[in-house]
């Protein structure tokens, strides 16, 4: 009977599988939209800033065109010449082509003209400012708050591993979109490198476990963590965030492992998918039981765990894509969530156990690494970018030392 009931709770209705599908497409969309609105709001805010910048420089201008204008401008009060200060120095009495330091210097007023025009966007600074912000949160709030709930309700309707290959519909929609809002065109390499992980996906999906929820009632659920290869899992990954943590903080800026720590640390946080499915199994049991008035502290505690690890990695991949563009943002976050919550899956709901078949004990593994081998092509640096660099003439010592830099950690 037990064996039965667990049947018939996985079977879902084809009528089910369209709502899950559809609620996951839109989730997809939505979290797409919504790194595109957060990587949007850092360029702008990039932008002000270096329009700020200019703006500071036009009084340093200002200041050196009086100190050059003055002495000019009492030389010919003292000849009895009429022209203006601005007249004098913009138009030569005597003009000679054939000089371009004399032509640069009577041409001192176009720095100013620039500043006149920096200080007609000073006013434009304010309202850039509140729409950078504005995107900012749109963004956060699409990614923690509308994009888990499509998630829980696509999860509701239909089976994770059916729902799994169209989270990878997230890259699909930021190579398509991101050109056109925020003119950061895909190379090749990277479309390559996001097929390679959307296929990745399709494999783990396919040929993964495709058993849900845990046997044993809430009794069951609390158990599986008292497992002691849970609690190495934990301890290892841990120890992973702090390796990436390490990289971020002390690898310098071009580093390759600095890039790949920024990449893969939001992703590996959110991983920890356990708590959200076990507080929701939880909840489902409690609701179908009603054996206590109140839901156990247990479930409000995985509530709180599964809110931090997806608030805490949300973060990270904001920090992510202020730094390095949409397309390597986003399909690194996805290799390091599948991999990470794979792992995971492994360890505290028992993955393998639940493949059937050869042909699944090697299709998963292949789509893992197939996933990270997409992963490898979005982080290594360009060896025609290293070529050009080398090339440079005059800086070869520090071109070399710059491109080296990229494969180490001092």
């Amino acid at each position: 009977m037990a064996s039965s009931s667990a049947a018939e709770e996985v079977v879902v209705t084809a009528q089910d599988w369209i709502r899950g599908i559809t609620y996951s497409v839109l989730a997809s969309m939505i979290g797409a939209a919504s790194k595109l609105s957060i990587r949007k709001s850092w360029l702008l805010d990039a932008t002000r800033q270096q329009q700020q910048q200019q703006d500071e420089g036009c009084s340093t201008a200002q200041d050196a065109y009086e100190k050059v204008i003055s002495p000019m401008n009492s030389y010919h009060h003292q000849e009895g010449n009429n022209f203006s200060p601005m007249e004098v120095m913009t138009h030569s009495p005597i003009p000679n082509q054939n000089q371009p330091t004399q032509q640069q210097f009577f041409n001192i007023s176009d720095p100013l003209l620039v500043c006149d025009r920096n200080r007609k966007t000073k006013d434009d600074s304010k309202s850039t400012k509140q729409l950078a912000w504005m995107l900012y949160l749109l963004g956060m709030i699409g990614m923690s708050f509308l994009n888990p709930l499509f998630c829980v309700l696509a999860m509701k309707y239909a089976n994770p591993s059916i729902l799994a290959p169209f989270s990878g519909l997230t890259l699909v929609w930021i190579i398509l979109f991101s050109g056109m809002i925020l003119d950061e065109y895909p190379s090749r390499s990277q479309k390559i490198a996001c097929a390679s992980i959307v296929a990745g996906e399709v494999l783990v999906a396919f040929f993964g476990d495709h058993v849900n929820g845990v046997d044993g009632g809430i009794q069951g659920v609390l158990s599986s963590y008292q497992d002691p290869a849970f609690h190495i899992f934990i301890l290892i990954m841990t120890l992973y965030l702090i390796q990436l943590g390490i990289f971020i903080w002390h690898c310098p800026e071009d580093s390759m492992l600095r890039k790949m720590a920024w990449g893969s640390v939001g992703g590996s946080i959110t991983g920890f998918q356990n708590f959200l499915k076990d507080a929701l199994t939880i909840f489902d049991i409690w609701i179908k039981d009603r054996s206590s008035s109140y839901l156990p502290p247990e479930f409000f505690l995985f509530l709180f765990l599964a809110m931090l690890t997806s608030f805490a990695g949300l973060l990270c991949l904001s920090s992510c894509m202020k730094r390095y563009d949409a397309t390597y943002s986003a399909a690194m976050f996805v290799v390091s969530f599948v991999i990470s919550a794979s792992l995971m899956s492994a360890v505290h709901y028992h993955t393998f156990e639940h493949l059937y078949g050869i042909t699944n004990y090697m299709m998963y593994p292949l789509g893992l690494v197939i996933l990270l081998l997409g992963a490898f092509i979005l982080v290594k640096p360009r060896i025609k970018d290293v070529g050009c660099r080398l090339s440079d003439g005059d800086g070869g010592h520090h071109s070399l030392n710059e491109s080296l830099s990229e494969f180490q950690c001092n």
